[in-house]
């Protein structure tokens, strides 16, 4: 049923149409009553065919108009289609109120003092009916009003004529004329109020609508990456929520994937920030048309985009949907002259075979993201048992981690970095180590991984800096120690000065401390991380890039950093007897960091051949099992007396 409320949603002339459809029943009603009433009183005094054959004609198209005005208010007809039907309307009001008093005149010829003064007061109540029943035909109910009055006059002229009531006619029609002014000035008032509702909740409805309208493009924006049109990460969560409760009630598998690019942030560094937007937005669009007939992508942050994929979590159908992903980013993309070529690395967790939740998606797809990149980059890993039973492990080193008296627990070792020529060593690199009173003796690779993915190390660092320096402190003031930081420790600019604060305190010079950083740590943020680092620069400490080689090797951070010296990454040096390609990578990199003024050390030497094999790289500094394993600082002493012995016995 139509309410006064629906009216925001019409035109004018639809509220219209609404409510006289509305109010047709009382209207017909009200119709009825009187055609009743006046051909009963005149049943004893007039002849039937004078007060019965009209209502015969009347009432069934009455009838015909309720019908028809019922079976069309839901739905309200469109706006041209009632301002027709009111048109219509108007004028069969017009007619049948005509022929209506026409009748009630005509009958007041039979008519006695009773009779007279019920044609009086039906046209009177008539009158009214038009007037507050039908005030939207304004045109009409005015004529008709009309007609009405001229009915009572002429009803009145009749009964002075056949009644002798002359002396009440004057104020009869004073009455009438007066009565007709007021009642349709009334009716003027609420047509105009009710033209004023209708076209004010009608602007509102408008204005709803701009608002939705609104609503609607702000949480289009709220989900979606601005750069790259695809959802971002908000909408990557909430689609994955509202993916995993319908697999929850269909039983139907689901996939997370993770992708991270590889050498984007070297390009962005290099080129500028429009290379790199216009290479993220074109990655985006390869990436949504390889996942279009699989799920949808999203873009998470930086270089780092996520893809649901639906009703799957069979492991070779995503590593098939990660080859594809892999080789369609590989492909060469032309911008602004440029030919770039990048790679990236792939890592999914599925439901419900090896995760549970929105969470344990997300950090199992994240976990063998890392794995593939570990592992050497352009690879896919799904998330298999092996890997929870790894992840379960990390777990209880992490509780232990927060839950260890670490500045008891932790310690450090020292391996020595030699100029092998000379057969002298320059410096000592700081090797963590902790033994847990839970866990005992825990592996570095094993306590230190969880810690940088939990970013523990920060805890971490200032225990083993100081317990670093505070070891150098008692060496000859010649030799350098080398300490090593994580991303976490360098992202914050509060953390990096409560190692330069640490560093001030300790009494070693810090000219005498390099502090190394992966090179693959420092492509994440590169220029905060150099502003960050060169407060430790300031103070006189150098810096050393690790791990150099294993990925790409970004000459422009040795400029952004200002690096003394880099470190090859030990896989380089350990596959020098398996791989004939080794060791001219390591003398290419060599003689670049000498052109530079740079040191090379190659790390992870242990046998003799290996050495044998970089005997042309000149100059390089060695680190390794082949001249001296991890000590503590007691020994350290002992070993530069022995150095120093043998190189005085020549």
């Amino acid at each position: 049923m139509t309410t006064q409320d629906d009216f925001q949603a019409y035109s004018f002339e639809q509220a219209r149409f609404a409510s006289i459809a509305k109010g047709w029943k009382a209207l017909y009603v009200a119709l009825c009553a009187v055609l009743a009433a006046v051909s009963i009183v005149h049943i004893p005094l007039a002849p039937w065919w004078a007060w019965g054959l009209f209502p015969i004609f009347l009432v069934p198209k009455a009838a015909l108009w309720l019908l028809m005005w019922r079976g069309r208010t839901d739905p309200v007809p469109s706006t041209a289609e009632c301002a027709r039907a009111l048109r219509i309307l108007s004028i069969e009001v017009v007619f049948c109120v005509g022929a209506f008093v026409t009748w009630q005149v005509w009958l007041s010829l039979w008519g006695t003092p009773t009779s007279i003064v019920v044609l009086v007061l039906c046209m009177g109540g008539e009158l009214v009916f038009i007037l507050f029943g039908l005030f939207h035909l304004r045109v009409a109910s005015i004529v008709a009003a009309i007609m009405c009055v001229a009915g009572l006059i002429l009803t009145g002229v009749l009964a002075d004529s056949i009644l002798g009531a002359g002396t009440y006619m004057g104020g009869f029609v004073i009455l009438t004329v007066g009565g007709l002014s007021g009642l349709a000035y009334i009716a003027h008032q609420h047509y105009v109020d009710f033209r004023q509702l209708v076209l004010s909740r009608h602007s509102l409805a408008q204005k709803s609508e701009r608002i939705q309208a609104l609503q609607e493009e702000t949480l289009r924006i709220a989900n979606t990456d601005m750069l790259t049109e695809i959802g971002n990460r908000r909408s990557c969560f909430h689609q994955l929520e509202k993916a995993l409760a319908n697999s929850r009630r269909t039983g139907r598998g689901l996939s997370f994937g993770i992708i991270d690019l590889d050498g984007f942030k070297g390009v962005n560094d290099t080129h500028g920030h429009l290379v790199g937007d216009r290479l993220l937005t074109a990655m985006a669009e390869r990436l949504r048309q390889n996942m279009a007939a699989h799920g949808e992508v999203f873009r998470l942050g930086g270089d780092e985009f996520a893809f649901i994929v639906f009703d799957t979590d069979d492991d070779d159908v995503l590593r098939s949907i990660g080859d594809e992903v892999i080789a369609s980013i590989s492909q060469p993309l032309h911008i602004g002259g440029l030919n770039i070529v990048l790679g990236c690395s792939v890592g999914f967790a599925s439901f419900p075979k090896t995760a549970e939740s929105e969470t344990e998606l997300y950090d199992r797809a994240d976990y063998v993201l890392y794995e593939a990149k570990r592992g050497g980059r352009g690879m896919t890993v799904v998330f298999e048992e092996r890997y929870r039973r790894i992840v379960e492990a990390s777990a209880v080193v992490e509780r232990a981690l927060r839950a260890g008296r670490l500045e008891e627990e932790l310690h450090v070792e020292f391996q020595p970095v030699l100029d092998p020529f000379l057969r002298r060593t320059l410096f000592w690199e700081a090797l963590p180590r902790w033994t847990s009173e839970t866990l005992g003796p825990v592996e570095p690779s094993r306590f230190l991984l969880v810690a940088e993915q939990t970013g523990l190390v920060t805890r971490l660092t200032p225990i083993l800096l100081q317990k670093a320096l505070a070891a150098a402190r008692t060496w000859p003031s010649d030799i350098g120690l080398s300490f090593s930081l994580s991303r976490h420790d360098v992202v914050a600019l509060e953390r990096v000065l409560i190692l330069t604060s640490i560093l001030a305190r300790s009494g070693v010079s810090p000219g005498r401390v390099t502090f190394e950083i992966a090179e693959s740590d420092l492509l994440k943020d590169t220029e905060r991380a150099a502003s960050h680092l060169r407060h430790l620069q300031a103070t006189g400490a150098h810096v050393a890039l690790k791990q150099v080689g294993v990925a790409q090797l970004s000459v422009h951070l040795f400029k952004s950093f200002g690096v003394t010296a880099i470190k090859l990454d030990p896989s380089l040096a350990r596959d020098l007897a398996h791989s004939a390609a080794n060791a001219p990578i390591i003398r290419s990199i060599a003689a670049l960091a000498s052109e530079l003024s740079i040191r090379c050390i190659v790390d992870g030497l242990e046998t003799r051949e290996q050495f044998d094999r970089l005997r042309s790289a000149k100059p390089v500094l060695v680190q390794g099992d082949l001249y001296a394993a991890p000590m503590n600082a007691d020994r350290v002493h002992e070993f530069l007396a022995g150095e120093r012995r043998e190189v005085a016995a020549g």
